[in-house]
């Protein structure tokens, strides 16, 4: 269905992401800047593609977009327009196809990631009632800042992260509601959560992610630098030894986020989470 957006005379078409668009997708992918490896085929197939739709115009594709439905939340995972399709209001109509894609789905509330550095995309976000509610700071982070972290208490066990800790996880941590479950779902995700034996208490300590490349940690959130420490020697001790260093997203942990910073901690960006009501249907 082609869809007159009255710029310019032009007209976009959203399709579906399809198996054989890996190769679209990637092209697109590094306009996000980010230091994580292009999934590879396989993950495009089985977990993104299904959750992806692609901007099509005169000139073929110009932009695509990830949404998730958690349940209430829905989750756009990436929005990027080509650089040749910048400034035309892609990006808005965009937006407004993906809250009928969401509304559509049953969701009432979105939310998704941005880096606090790209201006256009906050004022567009923030345009249809986003509203920034969490800071977080992607970190380069070695074998050896790690061990300049306060020692990890001991007798800490690092265990799966079962479907009964999703709850109390999300929970304690402030993470979006339905999040944990569909990283559990997905076979290139694997969740981890600290625990403490001995503990009178059972409340979380920690929890993290580690990507199949396992060379991103996100989410990752952690009760003190010492648990995190424990985190981050356990993610460390999977990977091969000449792996020097990983990117670790802290989100709102001052102390930690300094601590490595002080550490030597290289900062690759900064974002804002942002969440907010899915604006209501257009006219």
């Amino acid at each position: 269905m082609a869809v007159d957006v009255g710029q310019q005379g032009s007209s976009w078409v959203l399709r579906a992401g399809r198996p054989e668009d890996h190769a679209l997708f990637i092209r697109l992918f590094a306009e996000l800047g980010v230091d994580d490896p292009p999934p590879p085929p396989p993950v495009w197939e089985s977990e993104l593609a299904p959750l992806t739709v692609f901007a099509e115009g005169r000139g073929g594709v110009v932009a695509y977009a990830m949404t998730e439905s958690l349940g209430e939340v829905g989750y756009v995972g990436q929005l990027v327009v080509d650089p040749s399709a910048r400034g035309q209001g892609l990006g808005r109509w965009m937006m407004a196809r993906l809250a009928e894609r969401l509304r559509a789905q049953g969701c009432q509330r979105w939310a998704l990631y941005v880096k606090r550095d790209n201006l256009p995309a906050l004022r567009l976000y923030t345009s249809v009632g986003m509203r920034p509610v969490r800071e977080a700071a992607t970190l380069l982070v070695t074998r050896a800042q790690v061990a300049a972290l306060p020692a990890a208490p001991p007798g800490l066990r690092l265990l799966p992260v079962g479907l009964e800790e999703h709850a109390p996880l999300t929970a304690a941590f402030g993470m979006i509601p339905g999040k944990l479950a569909r990283f559990a779902a997905k076979p290139s995700h694997q969740l981890s959560r600290l625990v403490d034996p001995a503990a009178a208490s059972d409340a979380p300590l920690g929890v993290m992610d580690q990507r199949a490349a396992g060379r991103l940690l996100f989410p990752f959130f952690a009760v003190s630098p010492g648990h995190a420490r424990a985190l981050l020697e356990a993610a460390f001790a999977q990977l091969p030894d000449d792996v020097a260093a990983l990117n670790l997203v802290v989100t709102d942990d001052a102390r930690l986020d300094g601590l490595l910073r002080e550490a030597g901690a290289e900062v690759r960006h900064e974002t804002l989470e942002l969440r907010g009501p899915l604006p209501p249907p257009g006219p």
